[in-house]
């Protein structure tokens, strides 16, 4: 009877997980489709839609993330280690996340200007060239209060507020400056009030923009947020796209839609200038890429160790880490890779949709996310033409499948973004028209598009490593480049100055940055276990010599020409990581440009292919633990915000 309830229960378990899975990417879909639906009709009533969608999206996932967590120890009890792993190191990952997320912030709250009124008054904070961010300049005349501000720092100022000790009212600023419309370097602004007594100090705060470019005069810090977070905004504001030399700027048709819709969805929630809403989806979709990857090595490979190892050394990596920590495409790309591989691993299998059809509906997302996934669903597709166990015509016939669904989801969400939200080519398009708004003409843009970031290519193109004097090349990804600081800033400290001027002693250290570059001690590892791999698989399928079984000595119907578990875990990591590389090597000397985070997609099986290496029987045990704590000490030191850590030792780190 115990038995029976027990089971009882964790059916039930399963079943509301498969439900809550199930409301988690009808949710998102619901999302999308309502920033997409504010965005075209501007109808400010699907905005709070938007924001419940994107609340519930959350509590939906983490709720998931909580029943897949009972279930699995309520039916597993032999696998209650593994699971405790899975929690913590998940915990710990978006601890992490959650640490840094907001650093640096949008904008900060600086001290206010307070002085007497009628004398120009400057902040105590200064920008570059120790200017002051803010210059106060008043008169009063009568009743009559004129306050001229002036943004005389490096900062675009926004936010900014009069307090004075008397009642003041009328018009204030005009304009007054915003959030959404800065004061930029250089500007003014002016204000008049009415007072109703007499106006001896006055007090003003404001606020100064960290992510916001005054030369582009857009939102964004960390690398290409610059472009993200701005077109997230966009679709916020309603704003429709299209290409030519007068279109909105704020459009990135290169690329799919996915990705923004989410910023944008953060944005919802947590506000459109706050750099926690802007980084929130990628965040998220980063850290549960770490318990995917571990399914994936736990299911493939049957070894608990092997899929232990693959989440730390992912979680490990430094440009994964970063890359999701920021507004930016990558990660919600290897996400939902990540995602339809286990779905295709594990089996899974909803109402009468099976893995195959799960696998290519994520992998379309993926491609959604970003159009580069085709390399990771050619990565799936390849696995299973060469290391699925079944005949031909099945195979076949599952390639078809995961292709079709792939393309079927992939069409429709970009047709439903270009019916939506794109227009014909504005005059004046000089190259790479779209001259409609169906996705074959924004397939037509983005190849346009790509094929035409190939100035100076192969050799001088691209970014250039500043210490080595040399272009960044996919040689180099795997190799060595030397860390490209995606933000960076450096804190100087005097312990101790006179009217300003130091006396000695005076020392500085890098306050935040987020550097794109992999875990090297990871990346290196596959001149060894691709090779490893090779001829491991080489051994296993090379024919084999005749022995006496063949005369019915013994039973040859014992041999088994499948791959043993571990072997199909490295099969796994070889296929990926050739689909996820290889081709950037053919753009590089087609002349295309290639950036070292093109490397990203690659680093899952990075980490399963050392995994494998360190595995071997043959491999110490001791060393094994070295080299994992070796890999943590690199991510480490390029760990982005160190804060809780003495200035001393952030000196000596020097990152």
């Amino acid at each position: 009877m115990q038995l029976e309830d027990h089971l009882a229960a964790s059916n039930g378990l399963r079943r509301t997980l498969r439900v809550l899975l199930i409301a988690v990417f009808g949710d998102l879909a619901l999302l999308v489709a309502v920033v997409y639906a504010h965005a075209a009709s501007s109808v400010q009533g699907l905005l709070p839609l938007a924001v419940i969608l994107a609340s519930a999206l959350l509590i939906l996932s983490l709720g998931a993330a909580g029943v897949a967590v009972f279930y699995s120890w309520r039916a597993y009890p032999q696998h209650r280690r593994a699971i405790i792993f899975v929690v913590a190191i998940t915990l710990v990952v978006l601890l992490s996340h959650a640490y840094i997320i907001g650093n640096p912030p949008a904008s900060d709250q600086r001290a206010p200007v307070t002085g007497a009124a009628g004398a120009q008054l400057v902040s105590s904070d200064k920008g570059d060239g120790n200017t002051p961010l803010l210059t106060v300049d008043s008169t009063v005349f009568g009743q009559n209060l004129t306050v001229t501000v002036t943004a005389s720092g490096s900062d675009a100022i926004a936010d900014i507020v009069l307090n004075s000790p008397s009642a003041v009212s009328g018009p204030g600023f005009s304009p007054a400056p915003t959030f959404a419309s800065p004061l930029q370097p250089g500007q003014s602004a002016t204000g008049t009030w009415l007072v109703s007594g007499q106006v001896t100090n006055l007090s003003v705060s404001y606020q100064s923009l960290n992510c916001y470019s005054t030369q582009n005069t857009e939102y964004g810090c960390i690398m290409d947020e610059i472009f993200y977070v701005p077109e997230g905004m966009a679709l916020l504001n309603g704003q429709h796209c299209s290409t030519g030399v007068n279109a909105p700027t704020d459009c990135h048709l290169e690329h799919p839609p996915l990705v923004p819709a989410l910023i944008a969805g953060g944005m919802a929630v947590f506000g459109e200038f706050s750099a926690v809403g802007w980084r929130f989806a990628p965040a998220l979709l980063g850290t549960f890429s770490i318990p995917l990857l571990f399914g994936i090595a736990w299911k493939v490979s049957g070894s608990k160790k092997m899929a232990y190892l693959s989440a730390v050394l992912l979680a490990a990596d430094v440009m994964f880490f970063s890359q999701s920590s920021a507004a930016l495409l990558d990660v919600p790309e290897i996400f939902f890779g990540l995602a339809a591989f286990f779905a295709y691993f594990a089996g899974l299998r909803v109402w009468k949709f099976d893995k195959y059809v799960i696998s290519g509906a994520l992998l379309g997302l993926a491609g959604l996310a970003k159009e580069t996934a085709i390399f990771l669903a050619m990565a799936l597709l390849t696995y299973i033409l060469l290391f699925e166990e079944e005949k031909l015509r099945h195979r076949t016939i599952a390639i078809l499948k995961v292709a079709i669904v792939v393309g079927v989801v992939f069409i429709i969400g970009l047709q439903a973004y270009d019916s939506v939200l794109v227009s014909p080519s504005l005059p004046g398009t000089t190259s790479c028209p779209m001259n409609g708004s169906t996705f074959v003409q924004q397939l037509g843009y983005m190849l346009c598009y790509g094929s035409s970031l190939s100035s100076g290519c192969p050799w001088a193109c691209g970014w250039k490593d500043t210490n080595l004097g040399t272009y960044i090349t996919p040689f180099n990804w795997v190799t060595y480049y030397s860390p490209v600081a995606y933000l960076r800033t450096v804190v100087s400290v005097c312990p101790k100055s006179v009217n300003n001027v130091c006396q000695g002693g005076a020392y500085s250290y890098v306050s935040i940055a987020y550097y794109g570059v992999t875990n090297f001690l990871e990346t290196w590892t596959i001149y060894i276990w691709i090779p490893l791999v090779a001829y491991s698989l080489y051994r296993f399928y090379r024919p084999k010599q005749p022995t006496l079984e063949v005369f019915g000595f013994e039973n040859a119907a014992t041999n088994s020409v499948s791959l043993p578990g571990e072997l199909k875990f490295a099969a796994f990591a070889l296929v990926l990581f050739l689909w996820s590389y290889v081709p950037y090597i053919a753009l590089f000397f087609a002349g295309r440009v290639t950036y070292p985070f093109y490397f990203l997609p690659a680093v899952p099986a990075v980490a399963m292919g050392a995994t494998y290496w360190i595995t071997r029987n043959w491999f110490p045990r001791w060393l094994m633990y070295l080299y994992v704590g070796m890999a943590f000490v690199f991510f480490f030191i390029y760990f982005p915000y160190k804060g809780f850590l003495p200035d001393w030792l952030r000196v000596l780190i020097g990152h």
